[in-house]
C-alpha cells in the first residue's frame, strides 16, 4: 500500500481501480485505505467486488441507479470485465441543465 498511495494521493485521486495485466477489474481501493500500513498487501484492502456498468448502458438510467445505491460512481467495463473508464455522479448532472441525463450512451462525448 505505500507505493499505491503515494502514487494516488501524488495524482490528485481518493481511490485506485485495481486490474490485472489485461486491464481486467480486480477491485477498488477506497480513499479510507490509502492510510493503511505501507506493508499491507492491496488484496487486503480493496473491495474485490466493485459494481461496473457495461458501456452500452444509457447515461439517463445511472444517475438514479448511483444515487439510490449511495454508489458515487460508475465504474464503466466490457462484459468481460476489462476497464473501461470511471464516470464520477457529479459529472452526470453536469451534462445537461437540471441535471437530465438524457440518451447518449455511457463513454459517448457530451455535445453543447
Amino acid at each position: 500500500m505505500g507505493d499505491l498511495g503515494e502514487r494516488v494521493r501524488a495524482g490528485g485521486w481518493d481511490l485506485c481501480v485495481v486490474i490485472d495485466q489485461e486491464r481486467v477489474v480486480l477491485g477498488l481501493v477506497l480513499a479510507e485505505a490509502l492510510s493503511a500500513d505501507p506493508a499491507t498487501p492491496v488484496e487486503e484492502v480493496m473491495d474485490p467486488g466493485p459494481v461496473t456498468f457495461r458501456p452500452n448502458l444509457r447515461t439517463g438510467e445511472l444517475p438514479h441507479y448511483l444515487t439510490k445505491h449511495r454508489i458515487p460512481r460508475a465504474l464503466v467495463t466490457t462484459s468481460d470485465g476489462v476497464l473501461i473508464g470511471l464516470l464520477p455522479l457529479e459529472d452526470f448532472a453536469r451534462q445537461r441543465p437540471g441535471g437530465a441525463g438524457g440518451a447518449r450512451h455511457v463513454g459517448e462525448s457530451a455535445r453543447p
